[in-house]
């Protein structure tokens, strides 16, 4: 089996390690607050502290993730991942108000270790893959994370009884550590920046960087003019500049708002699936959440695997979106008429799921062919800084509108978001120029500027 796989597999156990320690507190919720002393809301901070954390530290860890390259930046996130779980594993048991700090401690950790995994798919996938593989390769990449998440809303009420929270709480802690540790170990015996040879045109312009990409594309020149060019291994103040001009380009800067929102609505649909399944058994509510996620990585290597035969990204993306909001739409129909009927809610859950989770892995890819040869690690953690956000504050809006006015306010939220999304994906970004697609085709390198001219002039960078 060629390497690439194998470097592959070594991300996919790292990511997937890292989803599963986000989410591994949602299930057993209630356990915890009489283990720990705490209240609920201490519990959910156990997860958002993930969501935070990437906020506020993402643009400096994705610089450091160009400047030190795939290899290393992979260690880091891998390396945080697992000490952070064995900080949890250390004291995490302990029934008091000790064990709590000592699990935020651990998942804070971890949480910075994502700062190094979330946005590496498209980045391994133009470094490893040739231009057939690459899409449906950064969608696996985006697959794994997924099952982390599944993982965590299967195993983890199974694993954890609530009569014996303390003992099955520590197997379990272990249990994470192991996982995170494999990862770990596979990385540091099998990634490296790049194979020996590029495997295709786009991957053979950026093997010139020393493994950290290509950082920058604005770089300023005397009386503070500029122009627009290829800057390898920049400094911070380049990269900061990179990040700026990026956000001035309207649609990168409109596919990130989109992206944001799609994803605002996929964590509104995992938080508050509970309280819109009030009436079903707690049990019945968190399976309908692992559907929802299991359906989700179908339709992440659907998208991929469309990607890569249609080279249509645009195209593709577009009818995501359209059929996001659709499947939304049927989903508030199916809670608001017969919120009971097992058919509906999993037919609507399914239909949700897939589209949903097929719009992460086609932004990142329609991201990269915009802003090409722009580091996709740097291009793909702006969209991830994006959902997050929107996703925190879908989820307090979200809480605010549960409580002041009720489900049905909750469920029109989450249809004005994707529908807010699809408009904008379809109405606003138009742009069929991609960069790396073109980079293929032409057969030789890019040797100066990332866009043409006239693109810059349009965007009015010059």
């Amino acid at each position: 089996m060629p390497k690439r796989f194998y470097v592959l597999a070594s991300f996919s156990i790292v990511t997937c390690a890292n989803s599963w320690l986000w989410i591994t507190f949602s299930p057993i919720e209630e356990s915890l607050e009489g283990l720990w002393g705490v209240s609920a809301e201490a519990i959910n901070q156990l997860s958002t502290v993930f969501m935070i954390s990437y906020i506020l530290f993402a643009f400096g860890g994705l610089f450091v993730l160009n400047q030190v390259g795939l290899r290393r930046g992979l260690l880091l996130g891998a390396g945080l991942t697992c000490l952070g779980s064995a900080v949890r594993l250390a004291g995490g048991t302990t029934p008091s108000a000790w064990g709590y700090g000592t699990t935020y401690l651990g998942s804070l950790i971890a949480s910075l270790g994502q700062l190094f995994t979330l946005a590496v798919p498209p980045l391994l996938a133009t470094s490893w893959f040739p231009a057939g593989e690459r899409s449906l390769a950064s969608n696996v990449g985006v697959v794994a994370n997924q099952c982390g998440t599944a993982i965590g809303l299967g195993v983890t009420g199974i694993l954890v009884d609530e009569t014996n929270v303390k003992d099955d709480l520590w197997r379990y802690f272990l249990l994470q550590t192991v996982f995170t540790a494999i990862g770990f170990t596979m990385v540091w015996v099998v990634v490296e920046d790049s194979p020996e040879v590029a495997p295709s045109k786009a991957a053979r312009l950026k093997s010139g960087s020393g493994g950290g990409g290509v950082d920058s594309v604005w770089r300023e020149g005397e009386g503070g003019e500029g122009e627009a060019e290829v800057v390898k291994g920049g400094g911070f103040r380049v990269y900061v500049a990179t990040v700026q001009q990026l956000l001035m380009m309207r649609d990168v800067r409109l596919l990130a708002i989109a992206y944001g929102l799609s994803t605002g609505t996929f964590y509104s649909v995992a938080t508050f699936l509970s309280q819109l399944l009030s009436e079903w058994e707690a049990s019945e509510s968190s399976f309908v959440g692992l559907f929802v996620v299991l359906i989700g990585l179908l339709g992440s290597l659907t998208g991929g695997y469309w990607l890569d035969r249609s080279r249509q990204y645009q195209h593709v993306t577009r009818c995501f979106y359209v059929f996001a909001t659709l499947a939304m739409a049927f989903w508030y129909f199916v809670l608001a008429t017969n919120a009971n009927s097992r058919t509906l809610v999993y037919l609507a859950a399914s239909l949700a799921g897939f589209c949903l989770t097929a719009n992460i892995g086609t932004g990142f890819e329609f991201v990269v062919e915009l802003t090409f040869p722009v580091s996709e690690s740097t291009t793909a953690g702006l969209l991830n800084v994006s959902a997050q956000a929107f996703g925190c504050i879908a989820i307090w809006v979200g809480e605010a509108l549960l409580d002041a006015v009720g489900v049905d306010a909750l469920n029109l939220m989450m249809l004005l978001l994707i529908g807010s999304a699809a408009a904008l994906v379809c109405f606003g970004v138009n742009n069929k120029d991609y960069l790396r697609e073109k980079e293929e085709s032409r057969g030789s390198a890019i040797q100066g500027s990332l866009l043409r001219r006239s693109t810059i002039e349009k965007e009015g960078l010059i």
